[in-house]
C-alpha cells in the first residue's frame, strides 16, 4: 500500500492529491490519500480528509511507501517507521503554503539520501520516484545533520 499524506495545513495540496490519484489509476496497488484541505476528491484512490495521529501512525506502519508533503511530522514519523519516503514540498507559488520553508526540509532530505524529492508533482515523476525508493529502508539516525536541520526549523517556528 502507498500512503499519501498532505498534513493538517489549512491550504489545500491539490497538485499532489490529483497527481497521486492519477498514479492510483495506473498501478495495481492500493493507494490511500489523506487529502486534508484539498478540494480535489480522488476518483481512483481510497481517501479521507482527517484522522487521528494514532491512525496515521498505523497507516504509516502498514505502508510500503509514503508520499508526503515536506512537513516535519510526516518526515519524522515515516523515518522512525523505516519506510521509503517521497517528499513533495508545498510551494508558495501554487498557494499551497504561506512561504517556501518546505523547500529547505526537502533539500535536506534529498541531500542526506533520506527521501526522493520531487518538485514537479506529476504522475510520471511520482511513478519514477516510487520505483526508485521501492525496497529501500530509510532510518532516522538521531545524530545526523538532517535531525539538526529539522530541530533548527522547528525551533524557528516556536
Amino acid at each position: 500500500m502507498i500512503l499519501v499524506t498532505v498534513g493538517f495545513h489549512f491550504q489545500g495540496f491539490n497538485r499532489l492529491v490529483e497527481a497521486m490519484d492519477k498514479v492510483a489509476a495506473e498501478i495495481d496497488e492500493r493507494v490511500i490519500i489523506q487529502r486534508g484541505s484539498s478540494s480535489y476528491v480522488p476518483q481512483h484512490a481510497e481517501h479521507f480528509q482527517w484522522t487521528s495521529s494514532q491512525q496515521m501512525e498505523q497507516l504509516t506502519e502498514e505502508a510500503r511507501i509514503v508520499v508526503g508533503h515536506a512537513g516535519s511530522g510526516t518526515i519524522i514519523l515515516t523515518l522512525l517507521k523505516g519506510k521509503p519516503l517521497i517528499v513533495v514540498p508545498r510551494l508558495k507559488q501554487y498557494r499551497e503554503h504561506i512561504d517556501d520553508h518546505q523547500l529547505q526540509l526537502a533539500k535536506a532530505m534529498g541531500s542526506q539520501g533520506k527521501a526522493a524529492v520531487i518538485y514537479d508533482s506529476n504522475p510520471i515523476a511520482l511513478r519514477a520516484a516510487i520505483e526508485k525508493v521501492a525496497g529501500k529502508k530509510m532510518i532516522l539516525n538521531r545524530s545526523t545533520s538532517l535531525v539538526r536541520a529539522l530541530r533548527k526549523q522547528l525551533d524557528s517556528w516556536v
